[in-house]
Formats: C-alpha cells, structure tokens, sequence
C-alpha cells in the first residue's frame, strides 16, 4: 500500500492548451505558473503543457498526455486524463502495480523529478509523482 505525502495535482487533457488555459484564468481565476514544450527522444511527440494554480490545487493541462506522446495508448478525449500524488519513492510505490499489471508508464525523469503513471479503478490514470526534496 502506499501512503500519499501530499495531493499533487490534476492532469486536464485539452484539445487545445492555450483556450482551456484561457477559459479557466477568465471563468475560475486561475493563475498561470508555466507553459512550453517536453520533448523526449523516446516519445513519438512533444506534449505543449501549462501549469495552473486553481483554488489551491496544480492543474496541468496538456496536449498529448505523457502517455500518448509515448505511444502507451490510443488519443485520448478532452477531459481529465489522471491525478498526481506525491510519493517519497517511485519505484517502491511502483511494487503493488507492477504484481497486478497496473503500470501504465514505467518511471522517467523530467529534471529533478520522477513520475510513473499506473492505471486506477474505472479507466482512471494516476500519476505518481518524486521530488528530490518532497515539494
């Protein structure tokens, strides 16, 4: 079982990043920490993202998903695409997915921090989500 450090966030898949980051400043007051590009070599497109403060929670909003840029699964409809929680180890948190057939998204690094995604209960997707000082 693992034992969550914090709630990290919600994973909105857009169709179109920059008008639900748009409607979301203009609908919910959101604030924009931060925008771009994540490319990887081994991923079969970039993934445009924006991060949100919301009423106190991180949104990202993404087009693709880190899981279809990897071509893990087929495009996916607008909407929320997963949640993140924060964990003090990935692999470990890993262990319980992996005799079950669960993860969807074996860990890799973006910066400092390591994320895996597993596949939850009713086609949910949860992100799991190690930085090196527990942020």
């Amino acid at each position: 079982m693992i034992t969550p450090n914090a709630f990290s966030h919600v994973g909105l898949r857009a169709a179109d990043v920059h008008d639900t980051v748009a409607f979301l400043e203009e609908r919910l007051d959101a604030t924009l920490r931060d925008r771009g590009d994540i490319a990887r070599d081994d991923w079969e497109q970039d993934v445009r993202y924006a991060a949100l403060d919301l009423a106190g929670t991180t949104v990202f909003v993404v087009h693709p998903t880190p899981y279809e840029a990897a071509g893990l699964v087929e495009p996916l409809e607008p909407g929320i695409a997963h949640y993140g929680i924060e964990v003090d180890d990935v692999e470990t948190a890993l262990d319980d997915w992996r005799e079950s057939g669960g993860v969807l998204m074996e860990p890799f690094d973006l910066g400092d921090t390591r994320y895996a995604f597993c596949h939850g209960p009713d086609l949910t997707r949860i992100e799991l989500v190690e930085t090196p000082d527990g942020r």
